[in-house]
């Protein structure tokens, strides 16, 4: 009988000690369910990181915060290469609103799902690894990559760029106004007098849209038409504007409408529409190339065709020169004059000069680059800004420059300060201001620990052994002692 009880005794404590595992468990699993709902809802997870990735500032809660309509982020990856910072930070952005929700895909396992998401999306613009940012209410969608998260800086010691910065925070935060926004900035280009084509302008078109611009092609032959609101880009064109045309421009510059125009040393010298709009906002083309004077090494690079202009301190320049991002290049430009530079109306600037230089006539037989006698020297202007005030007391302004080359090729952005260059004229030209948060990009690279002086990690090296030596000594004489 005893040996009975003593058996169900054991059995009763090892049920005992089953149930309390059991509930151990399932007391553990609870508690990290409440507590993955706690930071799914709140992102109650600390940041520890040494430049606190996934923080975002007061500015990207207040665009949060004032979400007019919801937002859906599609994470896309290649699967085992999850950006588990992206992730997270999309993680605490969906915990301070409902009206921001994320999810983490893979085209691998569902290659039609940006198809899905908008029609209008080039197959080349979603990567297996992007970020596609979409609001159903405005139709909108941003793709961004890693392209977009990294931020460059040049340095001039090794005339290079380096990672300066992670800027994920910023982009998805400017994204997320872009998609919901009412109205975003515009950019209007004129088409049809044999300007730069599409697939000339692709990296300028595809700068301004990660910029966060809409880009947008007019041919007023077609019935198509201006928007005072957004400046009109005329990039080089062969051919001259109908009469029709230069009364429509004309109409849009009234309304305050704003011009950024290209003309090349190639282009035709004598285009009388345009010819006739260019000099109402005071600027005359001269005809040739401008050649920067051999001496003058301050002004070219490699080739004096290769321009490196002085860059002036105006509206358009003043933060980057604030700034030092100069460093431009002009691979063969025109100069431009004004005609009447006594009067006050056009107010005509210089926005980029030229060293030293003279102009060449590069449509003479037999020409060549070397300077002759007859050839017109002097400093240049490569670039004019323009404010022209019209009877009822409104302002139109104009921007031309002396070089395509600048606003549309993908190496000078990349190696010159061109596409800031670029982004700021807009940004004065526009009356609907660019998206630009003033959002810090974060450290990419861990800082170097710098200690201000070697004197107190010597003396700790020092003191360290004299310190055993004293207390061994100090024991052994204690032990001599007895």
């Amino acid at each position: 009988m005893s040996k009975l009880f003593s058996h169900l005794k054991r059995q009763s404590r090892s049920a005992s000690v089953i149930l309390t595992a059991v509930l151990c468990v399932i007391l553990a699993i609870a508690l990290v369910l409440v507590m993955d709902s706690l930071e799914q809802r709140h992102a109650l997870r600390l940041d520890l990181s040494y430049n606190r990735i996934t923080t975002q500032s007061d500015a990207t809660d207040k665009v949060l915060s004032e979400l007019p309509h919801p937002v859906h982020a599609y994470a896309l990856f290649t699967p085992g290469s999850e950006d588990q910072a992206l992730i997270g930070l999309l993680n605490r952005f969906a915990a301070k609103t409902p009206r921001f929700t994320y999810s983490v895909d893979s085209l691998v396992r569902n290659p039609l799902l940006a198809s899905k998401i908008s029609s209008d999306l080039r197959d080349q613009a979603v990567s297996s690894d992007s970020l596609l940012i979409v609001c159903e209410e405005t139709g909108r969608t941003r793709v961004l990559d890693i392209t977009d998260y990294v931020r460059q800086s040049f340095d001039t010691t090794a005339q290079a760029y380096y990672v300066s910065g992670l800027q994920y925070e910023k982009k998805i935060a400017e994204a997320m106004v872009y998609v919901t926004t009412g109205q975003v900035p515009q950019v209007q280009i004129l088409e049809g007098h044999g300007e730069l084509s599409a697939g000339q302008t692709a990296a300028m078109e595809a700068l301004l849209q990660n910029n966060n611009y809409q880009v947008s092609r007019v041919n007023l032959t077609r019935d198509g038409q201006l928007d005072p609101a957004h400046p009109l880009l005329v990039l080089s064109p062969q051919k001259d504007l109908l009469a029709s045309e230069l009364s429509a421009i004309q109409a849009f510059t009234q309304k305050g409408g704003a011009l950024v125009i290209t003309s090349d040393y190639g282009d035709p010298d004598v285009l009388p529409n345009f010819d006739a709009l260019y000099r109402s906002f005071g600027f005359e083309k001269i005809s040739g190339l401008v050649v920067a004077d051999e001496e003058d090494t301050a002004s070219y690079i490699n080739s004096p065709i290769y321009l490196s202009p002085f860059v002036a301190q105006t509206d358009v320049t003043m933060e980057l020169v604030a700034s030092g991002h100069t460093m431009l290049l002009l691979p063969g430009a025109r100069a431009f004059e004004t005609p009447s530079a006594e009067e006050s109306n056009p107010l005509v600037t210089p926005v980029l000069t030229s060293g030293l230089s003279y102009i060449k006539d590069v449509k003479k037989p037999g020409a060549t680059l070397l300077p002759e006698p007859d050839d017109r020297q002097g400093t240049f202007s490569l670039a004019l800004l323009s404010s022209l005030a019209h009877p009822d007391g409104s302002r139109s302004q104009a921007l031309i420059l002396g070089n395509s080359a600048m606003l549309t090729d993908s190496w000078l952005f990349d190696n010159t300060y061109s596409q800031d260059f670029l982004l700021h004229a807009l940004s004065y030209l526009s009356a609907h201001k660019p998206i630009d948060l003033a959002i810090a990009p974060k450290d990419a690279i861990r800082p170097q620990m710098v200690i201000p002086s070697m004197a107190l990690p010597l003396a700790l090296i020092l003191l360290l052994p004299a310190l055993v030596l004293a207390i061994g000594a100090a024991v052994i004489a204690r032990r001599r002692r007895r």
